[in-house]
């Protein structure tokens, strides 16, 4: 062993040894030592300390929402701490905030700790214990929370005093006394169960028909005069930790009651939780809108109307966007007041087809245009089908009828019901020249809905040929060629139309370049197929006859007249 080695190798030893000393001394001359080093179960005040360390580890009692802070937590009567002296086998004894409010240290004095946080206290106990035990570690920790008494007035069913832990809420101490009272058991039922006491059942009449507990207006009451108003709907609806703060020893809560005609605001329309709340002195519509919509829900709302409870308070209509932006004032809110949230009109177009993502998407109402629309669906397949594309406004307040049917006779009924019906909702645009940007882009509103079909390379040939069907497309033939394809003219042909599927324009002629996707449609001259509408246009010739044979008899007779005043003038 080379000589540096063996040196740091004493020294080590004399450390180690040294520290056991240190130890053995501190075990010899503290308290922490009885009791802790013995058999723990031949005291009774060990077994007690046992049980409370038990009872800590509930986790209906210790239920936490997270760790201490200790700058925040307030020290009273009961706070359990562990003491812990020494590093390889340290020495722990339990200590409590004494009656009193004070910490007992062993063997390092006393130090003041109710009414005081966790961090003051454990910072000036932490300085004397380091001051008494010399060169080893100490460590004091909060390991068990007391319990205290508040008190419940007001209007809830169960008045009283109620047992309650200072990481308890304004919430829980409300919610205990809508229970029935006799004894608080976290575990009930298992065989280490803790059950605590509370002071009996209190015999309280019902509130009468029309009142409600304003749980907006709770009041909490501190021993030392202080006192705070808690709004628990708006915890409720928002989770808002601030409107159910923790409770402090003693506390003094007071649940008022208010009439729903009389004192409530009423909030309606468009809102998650509509209904009649209570009334806060500092109170704005903002205030009531985030109980009734949440605050993630506000920021969905639009316009409100606020009528006034008051004679002559009139009417506020307001945006919500703009109270939110601070743009507007919120209005202050007064018992009696309505509160109509109007629905928001939100603007959705579709696009369809051979899109990247179709689908329906949100736009704003007159503003967003086309190609807008096809670059929020991530833009046109391969084969999207420009000369085939169209698009419908299905949401226009335009007048959309053919007119009364007593305005048209038969066939004029006839031949305008040929049409299909949604033939009225196609808005003749030019899809192809937009996206190309060769044409003015035009703006969408709610419920226009846009569709690229697939280009399938196919010609509709239809009307009088012999073959009416689907053919496929050569590019750079006329309607004339399609026509042969489909087994020539029909009988009776006459009119040829090639006609645009998206834009509805047609060429008139066998001579017309026919594109993918357009429509040859052959018209034939008038033939009655149904005896009905060949009896119909004979009865109507009939008709014309008779109408002509009455006119003429009618010129005769005038005539006839004509030329007997003649003769009488003569």
């Amino acid at each position: 062993m080379t000589a540096p080695f063996a040196a740091l190798r004493a020294a080590s030893c004399t450390v180690l040894a040294a520290s056991m000393m240190t130890l053995t001394s501190v075990a010899q001359r503290s308290p922490l030592s009885a009791g802790l080093l013995d058999n723990p179960t031949d005291t009774p005040t060990i077994q007690l300390q046992q049980q409370f360390l038990q009872s800590a580890m509930d986790p209906e009692i210790t239920a936490l929402e997270g760790p201490l802070d200790a700058e925040e937590y307030v020290l009273g009567p009961g706070d359990l701490f562990t003491v812990s002296v020494g590093g390889l086998a340290p020495v722990r004894e339990t200590v409590y905030v004494s009656a009193s409010g004070n910490l007992a240290l062993p063997e390092a004095g006393i130090v003041p700790a109710a009414g005081r946080t966790l961090a003051a206290v454990q910072q000036e106990a932490l300085g004397a214990l380091e001051q008494r035990y010399r060169n080893v570690p100490v460590s004091l920790s909060l390991v068990r929370t007391r319990t205290f008494y508040v008190h419940i007035s007001g209007a809830v069913p169960e008045p009283g005093r109620y047992l309650m832990l200072p990481i308890s809420r304004v919430d829980n101490a409300v919610s205990y006394a809508y229970r029935a009272r006799s004894l608080y058991c976290p575990n009930a039922g298992a065989e280490d169960s803790i059950c605590l006491p509370t002071s009996g059942t209190a015999e309280r009449p019902a509130l009468q028909e029309g009142f409600k507990p304003s749980l907006r207006n709770v009041r909490v009451t501190h021993r030392d005069g202080t006192s705070r108003t808690v709004d628990l709907m708006r915890y409720y609806t928002t989770g808002d930790p601030e409107s159910n703060p923790y409770l402090r020893d003693g506390d003094h809560i007071t649940v008022p009651a208010y009439h729903v005609e009389r004192d409530a605001v009423r909030v309606s329309g468009e809102v998650p939780y509509p209904g009649e709340y209570d009334v806060r002195d500092d109170d704005t519509v903002l205030d009531l809108l985030r109980i009734a919509a949440g605050y993630t829900g506000i920021r969905n709302l639009g316009e409100v109307r606020i009528a006034k409870g008051e004679r002559g308070g009139g009417v506020i209509s307001v945006a919500v966007e703009d109270l939110l932006s601070g743009d507007v004032q919120p209005p202050p809110i007064g018992e009696g007041d309505h509160i109509n949230v109007l629905p928001r009109e939100i603007a959705q177009a579709a696009i369809y087809g051979r899109v990247a993502y179709p689908g329906t998407y949100r736009i704003e109402d007159g503003k967003t245009t086309l190609r807008e629309l096809v670059d929020l669906a991530g833009g046109l397949k391969d084969d999207a089908s420009l000369e085939a594309a169209f698009m419908e406004r299905n949401n226009s307040l335009n007048f959309r009828e053919f007119g009364q049917a007593s305005n048209l006779d038969f066939f004029s009924r006839e031949y305008a019901l040929s049409f299909p019906a949604h033939t009225a909702n196609r808005v003749i645009v030019d899809i192809e020249g937009i996206l190309a940007e060769d044409a003015e882009d035009i703006v969408l509103y709610d419920g226009d809905r846009l569709t690229f079909p697939r280009d399938e390379a196919t010609v509709v040939v239809t009307g009088s040929v012999r073959q009416p069907g689907i053919v496929e497309f050569r590019e750079g033939q006329t309607a004339a060629y399609y026509i042969d394809v489909a087994g020539g003219l029909g009988p009776g042909a006459r009119s040829i139309y090639v006609f645009e599927d998206g834009t509805g324009d047609f060429r008139v002629g066998g001579a017309s370049v026919v594109r993918s996707g357009d429509t040859i449609f052959v018209d034939r001259k008038d033939n009655a197929e149904r005896p009905e509408i060949a009896q119909l246009l004979l009865t109507k010739q009939q008709q014309r006859i008779q109408l002509t044979q009455v006119i003429v008899t009618g010129v005769t007779a005038i005539t006839s007249i004509i030329t007997a005043y003649a003769a009488i003038r003569r």
